[in-house]
């Protein structure tokens, strides 16, 4: 947190000494209101979610953003540092989005400090895509650029004969954010409220470091990339010890992974594979730690009128060693199918010279059952301020992915004047 405070600190300083004429191409941010409204309410009380029962609202407050990006002709800078004020709580933070400097070379690119990356195809799946999630930010309501999280990494990219090679390594384990017990977001949560809990994070070692190595290139029109990555799961595992005591960790991973994109049949087709490798569990014998899996999407996107995108995608993940996890789970715990199978559909239309913005997501399970749905519209009153009203709506059976936040399902409401 001090970090981050200070990061923010030198941001707004740079804009105090730089003089107005410069400022003015390089200083942006904005003014956000956000505020979601709980829409079911919860009809069971667990002593760890108490507050989830009680708060009508999922999210509310305000946060000021200053982004800063001056350029030179080799090298660039972008600090995206925010004040977030918490309306419910009346808590204030800081936090330091993204931080880097690029330095350009003939062959090579380097981005070095907190960054956002982005590997992959798919729309809110990810595979290859492994690097941390604000899983809170998307369920809550807020903007879906919120869902990516940076991490303290050392980016390099070299170019040569049309091909990339990109090779990131983290030294600072960065955790998914996820809903947690105590706070304002329901979930699915089988423990007892009387299990001492603690969170065991990967401490910065060289045994440590999160490295990935992705190459890619154009092929007959096509953008293909294979891609590998070993570090850890970002979601914590949770495991029993003696007291009891309630363990969170974040178990070794390996993803091995391939995507492709191009035109094809009128519209874009992204194909997009990974096999990912649980290091820590790789017989299935720990029903704590997610077992190896295969992954598997295609997608389908196309213009179908002027202004209206239709897209498609199916996705499927492959659990090995199923037998071994359903033999070693504890009495009572919930079932997990071999393969969990997920289908989603997005539609956007853009009307009024494009100003006005109607959109519609959802995204199911056949085979568990879960759902979530999300329309929205958004209006920009004018290049500077813009609205966007919408519905977060969770389904399903309480132990699936989605279904488990159905009591959070929330009508939103965020207000953005830019600057």
């Amino acid at each position: 947190m001090r970090g981050r405070l200070l990061g923010l600190a030198v941001l707004l300083s740079w804009r105090g000494v730089a003089g107005a004429e410069t400022e003015a191409a390089w200083i942006h941010g904005f003014l956000q209101g956000e505020s979601g409204y709980r829409l079911i309410r919860p009809d069971r009380c667990p002593e760890t979610q108490r507050r989830a029962c009680e708060d009508e609202f999922v999210r509310g407050g305000e946060r000021l953003q200053v982004e800063l990006a001056p350029r030179g002709e080799r090298w660039g800078f972008l600090g995206k540092a925010e004040l977030i004020h918490d309306a419910i709580s009346g808590d204030v933070e800081a936090d330091l989005r993204e931080g880097y400097l690029d330095v350009r070379f003939p062959a090579v690119d380097v981005r070095l400090g907190r960054q956002i990356i982005t590997w992959g195809v798919g729309d809110l799946i990810f595979i290859t895509d492994v690097f941390p999630k604000n899983r809170v930010a998307l369920i809550s309501g807020l903007p879906i650029e919120y869902l990516k999280k940076g991490s303290d990494a050392v980016n390099t990219t070299a170019h040569w004969a049309g091909t990339s090679l990109q090779l990131v390594a983290i030294p600072r384990f960065e955790a998914d954010t996820v809903p947690d017990a105590g706070g304002r977001l329901s979930f699915y949560d089988p423990r007892s409220a009387s299990e001492a809990r603690r969170t065991d994070e990967p401490t910065p070692a060289i045994d440590n470091l999160e490295t990935g190595l992705r190459i890619s290139r154009n092929v007959g029109g096509w953008d293909v990339s294979l891609s590998a990555y070993r570090g850890f799961f970002h979601t914590p595992a949770a495991e029993v010890e003696p007291g009891p005591r309630l363990r969170f960790f974040f178990p070794p991973l390996a993803v091995y992974g391939a995507t492709a994109q191009g035109a094809a049949l009128g519209g874009v087709l992204s194909l997009e594979a990974g096999y990912y490798d649980s290091r820590h569990d790789r017989s299935g014998r720990n029903p704590a730690v997610e077992n190896s899996s295969v992954r598997l999407l295609t997608g389908y996107q196309r213009e179908v009128v002027p202004d209206l995108l239709i897209s498609g995608q199916y996705y499927v993940q492959v659990m090995e060693d199923r037998e071994e996890f359903m033999s070693a789970r504890p009495p009572g715990s919930a079932a997990r199918p071999r393969a969990r199978h997920v289908l989603t559909l997005r539609l956007t239309q853009l009307l009024l010279h494009q100003t006005l913005r109607l959109g519609l997501f959802v995204l199911g399970s056949p085979n568990q059952g879960d759902i979530y749905v999300n329309p929205e519209v958004k209006y920009n009153l004018t290049d500077a301020l813009s609205g966007a009203l919408g519905v977060n709506l969770f389904d399903g059976p309480r132990p699936t992915e989605f279904g488990q936040f159905k009591t959070n399902s929330n009508l939103y409401l965020v207000v953005r004047y830019a600057f």
